[in-house]
């Protein structure tokens, strides 16, 4: 995101009702996710920091986080009573340009988004200039990706911020800006180099979607980040999708400020016990105001 003034004021308040201790927002009463864990991740390092996109293996051990100013990190995850106490084996690699260099201008490797295809590559959307690549692994020089006229609607700031990919292999990209209706959300799905408005999702004007994927149950989690003029707020919602319908809405949760830093990118999957996680991580925006959390929630094991 690059609306970095507004971002630190709302820290500033964020970070200032947390030191008077005034309550936090409430959660929905039809909350279903269970608070597991904030881990503080702090590097010194001057590439560390803004990371609107995460991807976390299957078994929760292995992160792979992108950062809007060209940045891949893989990490190990490091877990006691399974809960994040350390990301360990750091490796960072730069989002190159197609040509093979790293791009001099941030407005050109301002990557967003992430989603892992079947064969194991990345794609990443990007904000700035508009458009969508994939990548062997991180650190390769990128393939371009279908592009479609609606796209060229998107406004600035308000580009693909989203993508996830199904069990069928399709993957599906959300702007966070509207595309059409104000009160909706515009899906998009590339199937066969193709792509097609897939569905749409309801909007509440609080709040952008920021991140998706989808779970080890077949189902759509979206994250969805907003401001209240005072700090973030957050909230997940999940929904099941098939043959082109979605239907069955839950929110899972939603937080007000001071809970949570500026949550952006989300992974879902099955630990040992058989629940679903929510990995999440937050863009500190580059602001000492701000931190970069790894966040967990858990979802009750079905009976």
């Amino acid at each position: 995101m690059r609306r970095r003034f507004a971002i630190s004021l709302i820290a500033l308040f964020s970070l200032l009702l947390s030191l008077v201790g005034l309550p936090f927002a409430q959660a929905a009463q039809d909350d279903q996710a269970s608070f597991l864990s904030a881990f503080h991740w702090q590097l010194t390092n001057t590439w560390f920091g803004g990371f609107s996109a995460l991807e976390v293996s299957e078994d929760g051990g292995r992160m792979v986080a992108l950062s809007d100013r060209g940045v891949w990190v893989e990490a190990d995850l490091k877990r006691q009573d399974g809960e994040i106490i350390g990301a360990e084996n750091v490796r960072m690699s730069r989002v190159l340009h197609r040509e093979g260099h790293f791009a001099k201008h941030t407005k050109w490797r301002d990557s967003e988004g992430v989603a892992r295809l079947a064969d194991g590559s990345l794609v990443v959307s990007f904000e700035g200039e508009h458009r969508l690549e994939s990548f062997s692994f991180p650190g390769a020089k990128p393939h371009k990706m279908p592009w479609h006229n609606d796209f060229d609607a998107m406004s600035l700031n308000g580009g693909f911020e989203a993508l996830a990919v199904d069990a069928r292999g399709v993957l599906y990209a959300i702007p966070e800006a509207a595309v059409g209706a104000e009160n909706m959300i515009q899906i998009f799905a590339l199937r066969n180099r193709v792509w097609t408005r897939a569905f749409t999702l309801p909007r509440n004007k609080q709040f952008q979607p920021v991140g998706a994927d989808f779970g080890p149950d077949g189902r759509l989690y979206v994250l969805e980040r907003g401001f209240n003029g005072l700090g973030f707020r957050t909230r997940v919602r999940s929904f099941e999708v098939e043959s082109g319908d979605v239907r069955n809405e839950k929110l899972l949760f939603s937080k007000g400020i001071a809970q949570h830093d500026n949550l952006e990118g989300i992974s879902v999957w099955r630990d040992e016990d058989g629940a679903i996680r929510l990995t999440m991580i937050s863009d500190d925006n580059f602001r000492f105001l701000q931190k970069t959390e790894i966040v967990e929630y858990v979802l009750p094991v079905s009976p």
